[in-house]
Parts: structure tokens; sequence; C-alpha cells
């Protein structure tokens, strides 16, 4: 630094940190000090031939390219610095010789990197004699922001699907359907989303929904009543099993000519295609396509894709069940008349989770009780039948109140749905569910015992996720015995790893599950009655019930009538009897 002109002594304090910064740092000096009232081009063309590097720091050096700092210093900056950073000059005019978190993208490279630069001209008796600037890399910082904003927005397109299910009523089911076609479409960046829907006598699939980007060419002319006999069946079995077919080139398809005349009539470039199901049968199809350009659609588009299927599934069933009963008996239900619209329509939507009929089992009585909170809660008594000797049950419960629990009630249905058929233990269910729902639920944690019954053995599989301990007896002997597990919910933690519980139960056996709401209960003196106290209050119910039915009354006698205690949730219960 000794070589340096007198004036340049003011800045001799910044030497350490301009040498051991990791950023590029510099100050170019004009061999000839410029008239500032040069007009804008001649500017640009004087600081472009007159600049020289003054001063800089390694990590300038080697942004451009060079080892040492005698390969730069004293060097003319256009013998450094490419064309392409022209504008950054004509920038530094604009803005009067100041440049302050001015962000560029520099593209020469294989990834585009991002910077910040400052820079500062310094004017002396109207002639600019020297530029001092930095420049701060912050692509990392961009790339992450553009990371989380994916994430956010796909958490926010489902949970505005979601709700629009919950919302619409069945006859307007349709709308919600065409909504999130087009949430969809705009995710994937698809020229066209689809949903074909399977006649009746399983002979046709038809397209009845579209969404359309611009002028692309709609599917109704060629979708409709297509012969479900001409299709590939290894295709219809992967949509079956709720697998994804994906086609990148429809032109290729040398070896199924019907579905390459059929792509070729309808303008489709790429597919990537889900199937719709309702308990195990294929219903219907969702798929999104190109027109021209081939389609490439990432991990998380299939994800958004399962997540609609779902949704979409399950609303076609609805519609189709709750119109046929509303064309019988129109009637029209109105409940909780004093709460808003939309917290109403949650809580039945919340309650629609909660089964009440299991239809006839061999060796197994099943039945179920449901008490709502005034707010919207969380529990959810669902089942699945993944093969023909067994039962899946899901016995579970969100944390919190309000819409976005009743939201999770339906996301985690879908799920648990999903997975109990492909799945091969209740353990491999939670684990499944937590996997797939930790990446879009972010504020709720779910406490759940899954069961897989076998009927004919008497036998029953239990995962416990923070579920309180099933209880069991026999009607002979009315001995109360517990089956549990310690076992943290899902959603709580990063990871969840669960285990199988198998028991083998005897002719008479009765089986109790029940939610916390049934023993959190607030006395009118004050304090929470807790799980002991209920647990023994239970023993003595058991010893004088003769029967389900009467155990059930009287469990929710001793909630509410018997004695003076305040409930604060949702309380449902479950009995199976072998």
């Amino acid at each position: 630094m000794s070589s340096r002109k007198s004036d340049f002594g003011r800045f001799q304090h910044l030497e350490s940190f301009i040498h051991m910064a990791k950023d590029p740092i510099w100050c170019f000096e004009l061999d000839l000090p410029m008239p500032i009232s040069l007009s804008f081009e001649e500017q640009i063309e004087f600081i472009w031939n007159h600049s020289l590097v003054r001063e800089c720091n390694l990590a300038m050096v080697k942004f451009y390219g060079y080892e040492h700092m005698q390969d730069v210093k004293g060097k003319y900056v256009k013998d450094i610095v490419n064309l392409e950073s022209i504008h950054l000059l004509r920038k530094f005019i604009e803005t009067s010789y100041q440049l302050e978190d001015y962000e560029y993208t520099l593209h020469s490279t294989i990834l585009p990197r991002v910077f910040l630069i400052h820079s500062h001209g310094q004017v002396v008796d109207g002639h600019l004699i020297r530029i001092w600037g930095q420049q701060i890399e912050i692509s990392n910082i961009r790339e992450s922001e553009s990371k989380l904003a994916g994430l956010l927005q796909f958490s926010q397109r489902v949970t505005e699907i979601s709700k629009m299910f919950v919302h619409t009523k069945a006859e307007f089911v349709s709308d919600a359907i065409q909504f999130a076609l087009e949430e969809l479409g705009k995710y994937s960046k698809a020229d066209r989303v689809f949903v074909a829907e399977i006649s009746s006598d399983k002979q046709f699939l038809s397209v009845s929904h579209e969404w359309l980007l611009g002028d692309v060419p709609s599917l109704f002319t060629v979708g409709t009543k297509l012969p479900i006999a001409k299709m590939n069946p290894e295709r219809l079995g992967i949509l079956a099993s709720d697998g994804f077919i994906y086609i990148p080139d429809t032109s290729a398809l040398h070896e199924e000519p019907w579905h390459k005349q059929l792509f070729h009539s309808a303008n489709v470039r790429s597919i990537l295609v889900i199937g719709l199901r309702d308990e195990g049968n294929l219903i219907g199809i969702l798929g999104v396509t190109t027109y021209k350009n081939l389609g490439d659609w990432t991990d998380e588009t299939k994800q958004m894709l399962g997540l609609v299927a779902g949704f979409i599934s399950q609303g076609l069933v609805r519609a189709k069940n709750e119109i046929k009963l509303m064309k019988k008996e129109k009637i029209l239900q109105r409940f909780y008349s004093d709460v808003k619209e939309d917290l109403a329509l949650a809580k039945l939507t919340q309650e629609a989770w909660v089964a009440k009929d299991f239809g006839e089992i061999p060796n197994l009585k099943i039945e179920s009780r449901f008490l709502p909170y005034d707010e919207i809660g969380g529990d959810l008594i669902l089942y699945e039948k993944p093969k023909s000797d067994c039962i899946d049950i899901f016995f579970g419960d969100i944390s919190g109140h309000g819409i976005s629990s009743a939201l999770v009630s339906g996301i985690a249905a879908v799920s648990f749905k999903k997975h109990s058929l492909v799945e091969s233990s209740p353990a491999a269910i939670l684990e499944a569910m937590h996997k797939e729902l930790k990446t879009i639920i972010f504020k709720h944690h779910i406490s759940a015992c899954v069961m897989r019954i076998y009927p004919l053995e008497r036998r029953i599989e239990f995962s416990f996720a923070g579920h309180p301990p099933v209880v069991f007896w026999n009607q002979k002997d009315r001995v109360m015995k517990f089956v549990k597990d310690e076992m943290y919910p899902i959603l709580l933690l990063e990871d969840w790893k669960g285990k199988n519980i198998s028991r083998t139960f005897e002719l008479g056996d009765r089986l109790l599950l029940y939610s916390d709401g049934i023993y959190e209960l607030e006395e009118e003196t004050g304090g929470y009655i807790g799980l002991d106290v209920f647990l023994q209050e239970l023993s003595e119910m058991i010893s004088v019930s003769d029967d389900t039915y009467s155990l059930i009354k009287n469990m929710i006698a001793n909630c509410l009538v018997e004695k003076e205690r305040i409930i604060h949730d949702d309380i449902a219960v479950l009995v199976l009897e072998f």
C-alpha cells in the first residue's frame, strides 16, 4: 500500500477489512478525471476506456478468473470485465454514481448467480476520479427463498382446494372440482387438466370436467364414451392400485396404436394420470397434459396430483350419495344455526369422518358414538377393507379446534384410506401417513390407534401413536385389561417409527376405544378428573352394564348427567364385541 498517492491515505484504515473480506471489493481509478458534464453515452465510453484497477482484494481477483493480485492491479477494467457488465455501468451513471443494494443476475455460468452490488463514485471539482465498489453473492438466499415460496404455494393450494370441498354442498361439487383443476393446472404448468369418470356399467370412460390454458383444444369432443375394453389393462391396473402413468411423448406409442391415435386426435403430447378410487374401485382418472411441448413434471406435482385426486374422489362419491338422498327425501338439514355458516359446514364435514355403520362382519359387532363439542374438533373413526379377511379401523384425534382441524381431518381421512389398501400393517399405515402429511401439515399433530382386525381369527394388530390404552374384558368375568404403547403422536416430530402389537381374543371379549374428551372433564368444583379416575369409574360401569348399548349410555350419562362436569372436547367411543 506504500505506492498509494497522498489522497489515498484516508482509505488506509480499510486495508485489513478489504483484504480479509470474502466478497469482491475494488477501487477503480480513472487515468484522466472525467467531467461529469459529458453526455450519458460519452460518460459510458470514457469510464470504460479510462478506468484502472487501483485497489482490490483476492476475492475480486478470483472472481474474474485470476490467481494473483499482480494479475489484476494496474490493469484497465475493460481488459478484465466483459461487455456483459456494461448494464451495471449504465445503472451506475443513471443513479448519479451511487448503487446501493442493486441486485443483478450473472447468467454466464451453468447455474445463474445472484449478487448485490454497492458502488460509490468519488467526484471532485466536477470530475469523477475513482469508483469504490463491493459485491455480495446472495445466490443461496434466493434459492432458499424460491424453495420456501414453492413449499408455501404447495401448502396454500392444498389448503384452498380442501377448504373448497369442505364448504361445498353436494349439488355444487362440480364447482369445487373445477376450482381444483384450475389450481392444479397453474401449479403443474400444464396446458390441460381433466377428470374422466367411468360409467356405472364399467364399460366407458368419459371426460366430465376440464380446465384449459388459453386456446388449447378441448377433450370433450374426443373424450366421450371411450371403450374401456380397448384400453391397456396393465395401465388400468396401475391406476387401480393408486399408481401414476406418465407418458412423456405420446407419439412414441408404436405398440399401442389405439392409444396413439386417441392422443393424436386429442392433441395430447405428454400426459400424467392418476386414478380416482372409491374403496379400492377405480371410478375415473385425473390427468394433466401438454399440447405442444413435452411435459416434465416434478415429484411435488405428482404429490399434488395424488392429494387432489383424493379430494375429487371423495367429492364425487359424496355428491352422488347425497344427491340420491336429497331426491328421495328432500330433506335440508340445518345444524348449529347460531354459528357462522363456515363453522357449521366444517363441523358437518368433520362429523362425516366418524363411521357409524360398519356393515355385517362375521364374529364381530362394532358400535360407535360421537358427542360433538360446541367448537369444531378433530375426532376420527374411519374404516377400510384392504382384504376380504380383515378390516382396518383408524381411531384418532386431531390436535386443536376450528376449521384448520376439520381440514386436517379430511386430509388425514384421505391419507388413511389410501395407505390402508397398500400397507402391510397398522404401524406401516401410520408411518406412511406421517411421511405424506408432514410436508403439508405444520401446526397440528394426530394421536391415533390403528387396528387391523381379523374377525375369523379373533385377532387384532394394534399400533399406537399417543393414544390412550385400549380397554378389554370378557363378558363373563368383566375384569379390565389393557393394550397400550407409549409411542408419541404422528406429525409431532420429524421422524416417526411405530410398532405392531398383536393380541388374540376369546368369544365374549369386549374392547373399548375412547377419545381423551371423555376423561378431560372439568369438575364444577375445579380441576379435571383425568384418565385414572375415568378408568376407575369405567370398571364400575362395566360391572353393572348388561350390554354394549347400556354401557355406552352409562358412559355418556357419567360425563354429562349424573355428575356436574364440563366437557371441553369432542367425545368419541368405539366398542368391539367378539
